[in-house]
């Protein structure tokens, strides 16, 4: 059967299978977004629409497929980069499912949406949440700080997870109140609540004390804010001085930074002898034009770094280096070929933020972490979607940072013995 698109005059072909009124007058003027909320319904556009027997025609026997229309997949999947799961909607009731074939061939499904405009309402609310927080904030009478850190990012889910109850009451209703996919989608955009971009020539974000706390008590550690005698006069970066002294940092034995609990700054020179001393080319030695040096083994190194502070640990048992000047932080050339790229963060808040929205990131994923992990869902697995966004959600917070294969995000991200970058 064909109907008519009224807004382009362009027909087009619904299958015969798809009788749910609603349904065909909004699938009869196009499809559906595009790519919003994780999900990806550009099969909705598709000429003709697909069925689902079509869609997994691979020679086996399917069981509960008929009068399913797909309309997509997620935009998350398995360790590959697979979708594990389809967008596909009831020609007959206009319910949205999550769906997708066991190893016999039945459909396993999960309700996502109780009709296509509640499916749309729901992917608009995720959306919003990340729009929002990119918006300027305008504070109101009598406010002393702008309203972002952990407190704000959890009013903020809570918000938009009440609007969505409103939105669709039925698929609430029909999942006790845990439908798949949206609240952890929600978690993971208002993870951007986190934190204001800072002022012109100050630090790349505006943090909140209560934001270094929560890193803290993320990995069971303390807080610890630096005194003056603390802080070397090599670190001459006024807003790096004020946010150690006024914030401080995490101390923690299991977290992503391994902070001294005591003690001053000392100079990479000073902390690696051996890999900054004099004899390693530190001073005259030779820089080339990109401030990196070669030893007669061909062993790189940024000689440079040696006045730098060393400022914390990091994984792979390299440390991280802090330009006293700029605020600037780096990782030495300790891999071969030089790697990993100098540039770690823009400064400490953008670590910060960084490694909150990490461990927030873990901490949401840690309920489902093990592959057998019981779920209330047939379909849907919070670990895959978590799994597939965190890439997304730090790389937005600094995008410097994952600008070639050679930086360290990227270089954990490939990292397969290490596990997904969540583990």
């Amino acid at each position: 059967m064909v109907e008519t698109n009224a807004g382009a005059g362009v027909p087009r072909e619904l299958p015969a299978g798809l009788t749910h009124g609603p349904s065909r007058e909004r699938l009869a003027a196009g499809g559906l977004p595009a790519s919003y909320a994780y999900l990806d319904l550009q099969a909705s556009w598709h000429e003709p629409l697909l069925t689902a027997e079509a869609w997994y025609d691979d020679g086996i026997r399917l069981e509960g497929v008929e009068g399913l229309i797909v309309l997509g997949e997620t935009r998350y999947g398995d360790c590959f980069g697979f979708s594990t799961a389809d967008v596909l909607l009831d020609g007959a009731t206009g319910e949205v499912y999550l769906a997708c074939l066991d190893e016999s061939g039945a459909l396993l499904r999960d309700v996502l949406a109780s009709s296509l405009d509640t499916l749309v309402a729901l992917m608009v609310e995720v959306e919003a949440v990340t729009v929002g927080a990119a918006e300027p904030y305008e504070p109101e009478e009598g406010e002393e700080f702008e309203p972002r850190g952990p407190g704000t990012v959890a009013e903020v889910a809570g918000i938009s997870l009440e609007r969505m109850r409103k939105a669709d009451p039925e698929l609430f209703r029909r999942t006790d109140d845990r439908p798949a996919h949206w609240e952890t989608a929600l978690r993971v955009r208002a993870l951007a609540w986190g934190a204001l971009p800072g002022e012109p020539g100050g630090l790349r974000y505006a943090l909140d004390a209560s934001l270094v706390e929560d890193l803290a008590a993320l990995t069971d550690g303390t807080v610890r804010r630096f005194h003056e005698e603390d802080l070397p006069a090599a670190l001459s970066h006024a807003p790096t001085r004020q946010l150690l002294g006024s914030l401080g940092l995490p101390v923690s034995d299991r977290g992503l930074l391994g902070i001294d609990p005591v003690g001053p700054f000392l100079t990479m020179a000073e902390t690696y002898p051996d890999s900054f001393g004099s004899e390693n080319g530190e001073g005259e030695n030779g820089d080339s034009e990109d401030g990196e040096s070669e030893d007669g083994e061909g062993e790189h190194h940024r000689a440079y770094q040696g006045g730098f502070l060393a400022f914390a640990d990091w994984l792979y048992d390299m440390p991280i280096a802090l330009d006293g000047a700029t605020g600037r932080l780096e990782l030495p050339a300790w891999f071969d070929g030089a790697a990993p790229a100098a540039y770690l963060h823009q400064d400490v808040s953008a670590l910060l933020y960084v490694v909150w929205t990490y461990e927030r990131l873990r901490a949401d994923r840690r309920p489902w972490e093990h592959p057998h992990t019981s779920v209330p869902w047939a379909v849907f697995h919070p670990r895959e979607l978590l799994d597939w966004a965190a890439e997304g959600a730090l790389r937005g917070l600094d995008p410097e940072a994952f600008a070639s294969e050679d930086h360290f995000w990227p270089i954990r991200i490939e990292d397969g013995h290490m596990g997904s970058l969540l583990e």
